[in-house]
């Protein structure tokens, strides 16, 4: 079995200073990197929490108050999440080849990869919400799965449009807002592993109340 290269999923247990290093390596890495050409989420986000981060620890390393300390571990998650993110979309990208995993300034581990292309989500459920215009959704969930996507659309839209693609952990009772009670909807989910996105799964349909 060969050894790929995939890029570190986890960053929750790196030193926070260490952490604001790789931040601004993965940056500069991926800045005008052709390997790369629509980075999930952009860069232009990346920076901005970077930047934040990078302000709150410095307060709070002063040393700071424990409000300093709270506000500088929030910043930290959201982060974290954004580099997760990144390194879901850097492996979807890079499918195991090293040069261009490295080139994401991602730190990199290897092992042997018995891992495969999530299946399609099965049994998607979609229920009325508490309030008007919300729609609760839900699924089975997969091993091994970090990150699931789901999307929507009204079904008389004209041009078939999606929505942007929203991301959870959650395989349970996610809350989609703002939809256009009385109108049909569709929807779709995706799971996602560091091989990349499966397929979306089948539609399903409600009218929102």
């Amino acid at each position: 079995m060969s050894i790929k290269k995939i890029a570190r999923i986890g960053f929750s247990k790196i030193r926070d200073k260490e952490l604001q290093v790789i931040a601004k390596t993965i940056l500069d890495s991926m800045t005008d990197n052709s390997n790369f050409p629509s980075p999930i989420p952009s860069l232009a986000e990346l920076k901005t929490l970077l930047d934040d981060y990078s302000a709150k620890l410095a307060v709070a390393y002063k040393p700071g108050s424990r409000e300093d300390k709270a506000l500088k571990r929030e910043s930290r998650r959201h982060l974290e999440v954004c580099l997760q993110q990144l390194a879901y979309y850097v492996n979807s990208i890079a499918k195991g080849q090293a040069s261009v995993a490295l080139s994401s300034g991602i730190p990199i581990r290897a092992g042997r990869s018995t891992l495969v292309v999530p299946t399609a989500v099965e049994n998607v459920r979609v229920a009325d919400g508490l309030q008007s215009g919300q729609i609760k959704i839900s699924f089975d969930s997969q091993p091994n799965i970090r990150m699931y996507e789901y999307r929507y659309r009204k079904t008389d839209s004209g041009d078939g449009s999606w929505s942007d693609r929203v991301m959870t952990s959650s395989s349970r009772s996610n809350i989609i807002a703002g939809l256009e009670a009385g109108q049909m909807y569709e929807f779709q989910v995706r799971a996602i592993n560091s091989k990349g996105p499966g397929d979306w799964s089948e539609s399903v349909f409600i009218i929102v109340r």
